[in-house]
């Protein structure tokens, strides 16, 4: 049998992993601190605090951009300190958890509206009799229902105590529905706690509805920060890309090792091809999202940054340049024959986190990817009614229903010619 995986690569040891995840977090600290006055700072953070946060809302408009990096980093700061508190490895799913959270940090996390969801989840934990490292994904993970707090304390005016209440509720209900719905899609969509929380914030958007209490998508959606986050963030992802060649000591080759792997869930690059390698992965994925918002003439804001970092998260979790330009691809195409422009939100938002269903284009090849896109950006623009951007992982929740289509029609036909 063909070995799928080879451990032949430079080792790094977690304190190095650590220091890098801290570091880049650290980095996000400072510039933000020195992009705004400590005023203009306190101002934008407590803004950031008690807006709703409903799927899309800008941070960068509603605080400003200095108020958002510290809020985005300080949000993947406590994900690094569970992670750190509860002795996990730095590999692949916790560096995807760190960079999702603080991505998501940019447009409807804050430092405390995602407290209530990890609450509880470690609750579910203590019903369980288990350890709460147990569960540390869906908690880090499940923070996409951070909006559900914010909307229950300030968009229907509740109160916070009921918000960490009815967040504590959502969280508790996260872990087995995960578990369970795993199964549907295979393992083909990355986000599979993006697909569980679709189906929490529907079941709560529906319960609210049903009272009176409605809660709608809206559109923060900011259009000036192009040069500024060019500044920021490419530095940044080609950092990566040089560090990732340092600790392999200059072996670019072993890159090449990751490249093999379709990336379904679930798939540690760090394990398989070495950090190193991983960091090299995750600097070019960030390109290529780069290079995809520059093609369109899109915006870089808190939205499609967050888009940015949850893609570099998850190169270290099951993406990789080939298995998600397909996807991106299928994506654009849909835009030249549907009513939707390639850099509006919702399009722009479908190409860089529609890189979920990346596993699609991996294991099936990339004309399975560009169809896979084709179709997500659809079903992508319609679902959110459904929990009523409660969910920020809007993408996950349309991944899923679109990897379990695809991977059902593969099974049923994969035994005909």
């Amino acid at each position: 049998m063909k070995k799928l995986w080879s451990f032949d690569y430079v080792v790094v040891d977690d304190k190095a992993k650590e220091f890098v995840i801290a570091f880049y977090l650290l980095t996000l600290i400072v510039v933000g601190v020195l992009l705004q006055t400590p005023q203009e700072l306190f101002r934008g953070l407590i803004n950031i605090f008690t807006t709703p946060g409903m799927l899309i809302t800008d941070y960068m408009v509603v605080g400003g951009v200095g108020a958002t990096l510290v809020n985005g980093a300080v949000v993947g700061v406590i994900g690094f300190i569970l992670l750190k508190i509860n002795k996990i490895a730095f590999n692949g799913p916790p560096i995807a958890a760190i960079f999702t959270m603080v991505g998501f940090g940019f447009f409807g996390k804050n430092i405390w509206s995602i407290l209530p969801v990890i609450l509880g989840v470690f609750i579910y934990s203590r019903i369980k009799g288990q350890a709460f490292k147990t569960y540390i994904y869906p908690a880090l993970f499940g923070t996409a229902l951070a909006p559900l707090v914010t909307q229950v304390a300030y968009g229907f005016g509740w109160g916070v105590p009921v918000s960490i209440v009815v967040g504590t509720l959502a969280g508790i209900i996260v872990p087995p529905l995960a578990s369970h719905l795993l199964r549907a899609h295979e393992g083909y969509n990355i986000y599979n706690i993006g697909f569980t929380a679709g189906f929490v914030g529907l079941l709560f958007t529906n319960l609210f509805r049903s009272y009176g209490f409605n809660s709608d998508i809206i559109v923060i959606w900011g259009t000036e920060f192009n040069p500024l986050m060019r500044q920021i963030f490419i530095p940044i992802f080609l950092s990566m890309v040089l560090l990732g060649i340092i600790f392999n000591k200059g072996k670019v080759k072993d890159y090449s090792e990751i490249l093999k792997h379709p990336g379904t869930l679930i798939t540690d690059f760090v394990v398989l091809g070495g950090f190193g390698s991983t960091l090299i992965n995750m600097g070019l994925v960030g390109l290529v999202g780069s290079g995809y918002i520059e093609l369109v003439s899109g915006h870089y804001n808190g939205a499609s940054v967050g888009g940015l970092l949850t893609m570099v998260g998850f190169a270290a979790f099951g993406k990789h340049i080939f298995n998600i330009i397909p996807v991106m691809g299928g994506v654009w195409l849909g835009t030249v024959f549907s009513i939707f422009e390639p850099n509006a939100p919702g399009a722009l938002l479908a190409a860089l986190f529609g890189t979920t269903l990346a596993p699609l284009s991996g294991q099936f090849g990339p004309i399975i990817g560009v169809l896979a896109g084709f179709v997500h950006l659809s079903i992508v623009s319609n679902v959110g009614i459904l929990h009523g951007g409660l969910n920020l992982y809007n993408n996950g929740f349309a991944g899923g229903l679109v990897a379990t289509i695809f991977v059902a029609l593969i099974n049923g036909f994969k035994g005909d010619k």
